[in-house]
């Protein structure tokens, strides 16, 4: 008896300490487990496809589900937590260009070039990097893409389901108005008792005036045409978009923005229309261009609405520049966040 006793409370001790372990992981890793949920898989199936969860894959599993959603404010506080990597770069540009300000914050974090606007698709490509990479062809409005990585990332994910891919590719069909294949995906989520609910929502006859609305602004992005395009062109894809809605602030954004991260200020100055849309960042780089130009006059400064302090602290960066010999030394302090110091002392790291 007192031999069953000290099993009996050896089992117990080893069940309280696998609860507790289970919770612990619960609560120190929850967006772990809300993606492996999103994926359709256990947690043992998670760890065997991602590794244990760190600090560092909790953070962008964070982003990937909180951009899934499509709550922008954690986005952007989650990605605060992560200034060295493209994925959180990624994200951190997305969720601001959806609040409509991605210029404007742009060079306030961490940039890695033109990579931090577009998640790399190819050979040698994470399968997760491949699963997020379409979320910003989604906001955008470009469907190919969208449906492209989500279909992608379903034949990728460890048990090729889960409803971060269904959902994806349900709204894409409904978007393009392709209700029969919108209607495979919503069945699949129907069954899901986690999903039936959003599926109903979604269906054609059930869908709220917002949301009827949402697709209607959704359908206005996409361009009345396709073309077959490079998976490493997105300016042409950024234009295609905005020939189709040439007021689609976000497509016009991002491709200011691509040609800023570049360096490419002819481009730049083609794609540029002040009347469409502003920003500091834009004031800045266009006095760089006209420098080069010769052209600071009173007629391009009113043209392009750069104000009188820009074009001072302009000249105030280029006489220290010139005085110490092209040294960033003396200008970080002042000038470390403006267009200028990027164009001049951001460098790419061709090892990646």
């Amino acid at each position: 008896m007192k031999a069953r006793r000290i099993i009996g409370t050896a089992i117990a001790v080893l069940a309280l300490a696998a609860g507790a372990s289970q919770v612990w992981f619960f609560l120190r890793y929850p967006y772990f487990r809300r993606y492996a949920a999103m994926n359709g898989v256990s947690l043992r199936q998670a760890r065997k496809a991602w590794g244990h969860p760190s600090d560092i894959s909790e953070v962008a599993m964070g982003l990937a589900v909180e951009a899934s959603l499509e709550n922008w404010d954690a986005v952007e506080a989650m990605a605060a937590e992560d200034r060295k990597s493209e994925l959180g770069t990624y994200y951190y540009n997305l969720a601001n260009a959806v609040k409509g300000q991605l210029a404007d914050k742009l060079l306030d974090y961490y940039q890695p070039f033109e990579r931090g606007l577009f998640l790399p698709v190819g050979e040698k490509t994470q399968p997760f990097v491949i699963a997020c990479a379409g979320d910003v062809w989604w906001a955008l409005g470009y469907m190919p893409l969208a449906e492209r990585d989500a279909m992608l990332g379903l034949l990728f994910s460890p048990a090729h389901t889960g409803s971060r891919y269904l959902r994806r590719l349900a709204e894409t069909n409904l978007v393009k108005g392709d209700y029969e294949a919108a209607s495979k995906y919503l069945g699949m989520l129907l069954n899901s008792r986690t999903d039936r609910k959003w599926a109903q929502e979604r269906l054609p006859d059930a869908w709220s005036p917002e949301y009827r609305k949402r697709i209607e602004e959704m359908r206005a992005l996409m361009p009345g045409f396709d073309m077959v395009h490079g998976m490493d062109q997105a300016p042409l894809i950024l234009r295609i978009l905005l020939t189709a809605n040439p007021s689609n602030r976000m497509a016009l954004d991002y491709l200011l923005c691509h040609d800023l991260l570049v360096k490419d200020l002819d481009a730049f100055v083609a794609d540029y229309e002040p009347s469409l849309t502003g920003s500091r960042l834009y004031g800045e780089a266009m006095l760089i261009f006209l420098a080069a130009k010769g052209g600071i006059n009173r007629e391009n400064l009113e043209h392009y609405h750069i104000p009188a302090d820009m074009l001072e602290r302009f000249n105030s960066f280029v006489r220290i520049y010139k005085r110490d010999g092209g040294s960033l030394a003396n200008l970080t302090a002042d000038f470390g966040k403006t267009y200028w110091y990027y164009f001049y002392f951001a460098q790419r790291n061709e090892e990646r």
